[in-house]
């Protein structure tokens, strides 16, 4: 959990600058909780946060951080939902996707130092996204490298298979789950 009190998962983050995580969810409370850490964090130390969910949980996430955050540090967060970012020309189509990040990014990211991205990846046939999905998340890896980002990439492990686990731990340097995280070995 990315709580306040768990400090290895914290202090991971802090050091992490310019890495990708790979985030595999089995528990939606446990994954609204750490979504939460990770956004309030993010603003509260200076971060531009980008943060992509999808309908049902984006809202529930978005009331709890206007909570926490003052109006200063909630104008470094950018709530969208996901499927109009992943989808927005009707397939996943990764350079379309990297186009609307980028442009988004840069209309941010004028004042901002730094900044940290949570995108939860869905999809209806998991055959067609394995086409493209090695792309994207090579793509994104090298921003986040070039950028020294932090990039949470979120999926739910119950949706994704064996072989396609394997293909996205390649395109990540951390692995989390709903209570830690750890190095992916290569």
């Amino acid at each position: 959990m990315l709580g306040k009190g768990n400090i290895q998962v914290n202090e991971i983050l802090k050091q992490s600058v310019g890495k990708h995580v790979l985030y595999f969810t089995e528990q939606p409370e446990r994954y609204i909780e750490n979504a939460i850490s990770f956004v309030t964090a993010g603003a509260e130390q200076g971060d531009y946060v980008f943060f992509v969910e999808n309908a049902r949980i984006l809202p529930v996430i978005q009331q709890q951080v206007e909570q926490l955050l003052t109006p200063e540090q909630l104008a470094r967060v950018h709530f969208m939902n996901n499927y109009a970012f992943y989808w927005q020309n009707g397939d996943f189509h990764p350079p379309t996707i990297l186009a609307h990040f980028t442009k988004t990014l840069a209309l941010h990211l004028v004042a901002e130092k730094s900044f940290r991205t949570w995108g939860h990846i869905e999809w209806g046939d998991q055959e067609e996204i394995t086409r493209d999905i090695e792309e994207f998340e090579q793509a994104i890896d090298g921003i986040v490298s070039k950028q020294k980002a932090i990039s949470v990439c979120a999926y739910d492990v119950s949706r994704v298979s064996e072989p396609f686990k394997e293909l996205l731990l390649n395109c990540h340097s951390y692995l989390m789950t709903d209570d830690e995280i750890m190095p992916v070995a290569r």
